[in-house]
């Protein structure tokens, strides 16, 4: 008998497969193991990734063409130079800002909206109406259910009381009036939609050459509205640079006027000086010592520069007058020593980001996430301007102190050397004063004329910064559906997904399907296999099946040493053997040995049809009621108990072998439904159904029945399938394969 079953843990492991190999429970990977695996759930990868080709064959036949044309556009920095100052920021970050700035206004909604009017796409009904391809279909089904689901979900606004409706009318009577938006979806508007859904617009490389694509189920119109949108973007260049000199020249006339009636005033001033003063011309000279003289010419150049420093002062504090009522501040009067000219740098970063922020806010409004950040921007650099204006002011400030000081502090030393107050060297100072006044006037009135006819010249230069190098032609082939990428897709998540699928069926616990499972995982021998219906064409199952039968006769004789008559309870685990009879008739004929032996099959549930005659040749045959019948009829018959001793008995002293086909255990309505004992038991298991510990729990739940456990059978094996589970070139494989 074997000993009972017992708690052991499970490891993957080839030195631990058998109990008498060894005791060694170390995680180790076995390889030979995991490509079983592999080959076992090889159909079922192959199964999914077929079906993930099908479905991508599918779409693709259900999928409508497009074709893709593609415009080309370089980024002239040449001719941008012509146009504008060369920048302070490095070549490389500039290039790269500016790309990404261009790539945005072609994504635009106003370029669209320019690209629909050019092209009148919102008068083509085939535009607006595209042919739907499979994808598309299961989109709009999935939505209109999902979107009254939103609908439902999405709660109602708030009502208004009419206390605050009141209030509300009353404060607007009040406010002036906000314009009136048409924010209807029109015609022009599915357009553009339509137009920007297609387009795509990259960079190729880290070049400055951009390239716009847009996809169509017409190849015609795509390159027509691949080509619209190149012809729309020079456009919008030489509109935005038009526009640009136009508001810098409206500045600059503003300020020209300014600076002519104070350059008029300051002439005025100085010939009626002159004329007042009979200065028209030198008159003699006014100092004899070489010593005086130079003091007089160090006092008239000091002069000059404090009337300078004086002009160069009101301009300032007239620009920091500007810029502290909200003004822009489009120049900076540059004087040496006094201020640097990094203001200029600043200044120009001012108006690019001025320019770029009316734009965006044009576009999309003042709340839009660019147009915030460059109000911010703008901020920084309209504080930091005013803060340099401000320190150039103080300068000026500071330098018109000291040239006056110097000025007063000659015309003092003049004075005493000369001990008297001379009037000519003091009307003579007053007129180069006047002069200098005059004069930086003139200087800076030419200097934003000169400006002036700069920015006249940028408006009426009708050149772009960019340059289309590569027209779009109309597609030949069509860009997708891309047949080689989906096949490819489908194949490979569909190869994946049956690799989850077979990783998750290797990992769950699965049902006995070899012997060597069996010893290993619930601690009781298998004879073998018996092979079902489907496996009768396996060149191995006649061998295997002889062999399974010849190996539980010998395990049944092995035990009929002991004793003279063996009774031998057979039982199947499950109802669903699908062969009850066949096994213990096949058993019976071969322990018969033709007839040398007496054999006796006790059926306890009698078979539903007559028992073949081939097989009631050298056996008996009788059901466990019309034995315990019989037995109870004999004189001196007892209790129930007693009757099946009797009958053990006496079946034990007249055959060699009584064969009890017993119900199956797991229908048994008692623990062991036999009180009589058992010499050896037979547990005939169903192959690829249960899973070990179903076993090992039904062995534990009928002890007299596991106690003379003598082997089990697997039976109705497919052969096929049971050589995925057995290691290649065991012992177990090449008998199946005998």
């Amino acid at each position: 008998m074997n000993e009972p079953v017992k708690e052991r843990r499970i490891t993957w492991t080839k030195n631990n497969a058998y109990p008498p190999a060894g005791s060694r429970d170390d995680m180790r990977l076995d390889m030979g193991a995991m490509m079983r695996a592999v080959r076992r759930q090889t159909p079922l990868v192959m199964t999914c990734a077929i079906v993930g080709v099908a479905f991508a064959v599918l779409m693709i036949l259900g999928s409508v063409p497009r074709y893709t044309a593609v415009e080309t556009v370089l980024l002239d920095e040449e001719r941008a130079e012509l146009l504008n100052e060369v920048s302070p920021l490095p070549n490389a970050v500039r290039s790269d800002t500016a790309v990404q700035s261009e790539i945005e206004i072609i994504k635009s909604r106003a370029l669209a909206y320019r690209v629909v009017d050019l092209l009148k796409l919102d008068q083509d009904a085939d535009f607006l109406s595209p042919p739907l391809g499979i994808t598309e279909k299961m989109n709009r089904m999935i939505s209109s259910v999902t979107r009254p689901l939103a609908r439902l979900l999405t709660p109602d606004p708030p009502a208004r009381s009419d206390a605050a409706t009141s209030e509300s009318r009353e404060t607007s009577a009040q406010e002036p009036q906000i314009p009136d938006f048409n924010l209807e979806v029109t015609d022009r508007d599915r357009a553009v939609r339509i137009l920007r859904d297609r387009l795509s617009v990259s960079r190729s490389g880290r070049s400055l050459v951009i390239e716009i694509g847009f996809s169509d189920f017409d190849p015609r119109r795509a390159a027509l509205i691949a080509r619209g949108y190149g012809l729309a973007y020079e456009n919008f260049q030489l509109e935005t640079t038009d526009e640009v000199a136009a508001k810098a020249e409206a500045w600059l006339r503003e300020r020209l006027e300014v600076l002519e009636q104070k350059s008029i005033e300051a002439t005025s001033a100085l010939q009626e000086f002159r004329t007042e003063n009979d200065l028209v011309q030198a008159r003699g000279d006014l100092l004899t010592e070489q010593q005086q003289s130079e003091l007089a010419s160090e006092l008239v150049d000091a002069a000059a520069s404090a009337a300078e420093a004086e002009a160069y002062l009101g301009s300032m504090e007239s620009l920091l007058a500007r810029a502290k009522d909200n003004g822009d501040i489009i120049a900076v009067p540059f004087v040496e020593g006094l201020i640097t000219g990094v203001s200029d740098e600043v200044r120009r970063e001012y108006l690019s980001a001025s320019q770029s922020y009316r734009r965006i806010a044009g576009q999309f409004g003042e709340t839009h996430p660019q147009a915030q950040q460059l109000n911010d921007r703008i901020q920084v650099l309209a504080d930091a301007l005013l803060v340099e204006l401000e320190q150039a002011t103080e300068a000026a400030r500071i330098a018109y102190s000291m040239a006056r000081g110097r000025e007063q502090s000659l015309r003092s030393d003049l004075e005493a050397t000369t001990g008297t107050s001379d009037l000519n060297v003091s009307l003579r100072g007053r007129l180069q004063q006047l002069e200098a006044i005059s004069e930086t006037y003139a200087q800076v009135y030419r200097d934003y004329l000169a400006r002036l006819e700069v920015t006249m010249q940028q408006q009426n230069f009708p050149i772009a910064s960019i340059k289309i190098i590569s027209p779009a032609e109309v597609p030949k082939d069509p860009s997708s559906p891309r047949k080689k990428a989906m096949l490819f897709a489908g194949l490979l998540l569909g190869g994946l997904l049956g690799a989850l699928a077979g990783t998750a069926r290797e990992l769950v616990p699965r049902p006995v399907r070899t012997v060597s499972e069996l010893w290993q995982d619930v601690g009781v021998s298998c004879a073998g296999m018996l092979p079902d219906t489907a496996s009768l064409r396996d060149a191995g199952a006649a061998n295997t099946y002889a062999r399974t039968v010849e190996r539980l006769a010998q395990a049944c004789e092995a035990n009929a040493l002991k004793s003279k008559g063996l009774l031998i309870g057979i039982a199947p685990l499950t109802p669903g053997v699908k062969k009850t009879y066949d096994l213990p008739l096949e058993l019976a004929n071969r322990l018969s040995r033709n007839g040398i032996c007496r054999v006796m099959v006790v059926f306890e549930r009698p078979p539903p049809e007559a028992l073949p005659a081939k097989a009631l040749n050298h056996i008996e045959s009788i059901s466990l009621q019309d034995a315990l019948d019989g037995v109870r009829a004999a004189p001196g018959a007892g209790i129930e108990n007693s009757d099946q001793t009797l009958l053990a008995r006496e079946l034990r002293a007249s055959f060699s072998f009584v064969l009890v086909v017993m119900d199956p255990l797991s229908q048994a309505s008692q623990s062991d439904p036999h009180a009589w004992a058992y010499d050896s038991t037979l547990l005939r298991i169903p192959w690829g159904k249960v899973l070990p510990r179903f076993v090992s729990d039904a062995l534990l739940d009928h002890p007299r029945f596991s106690d003379a456990l003598t082997t089990t059978v697997l039976e109705d094996a497919n052969l096929a399938k049971a050589r995925r589970y057995v290691s290649p070139g065991s012992y177990e494989e090449l008998k199946i394969n005998a």
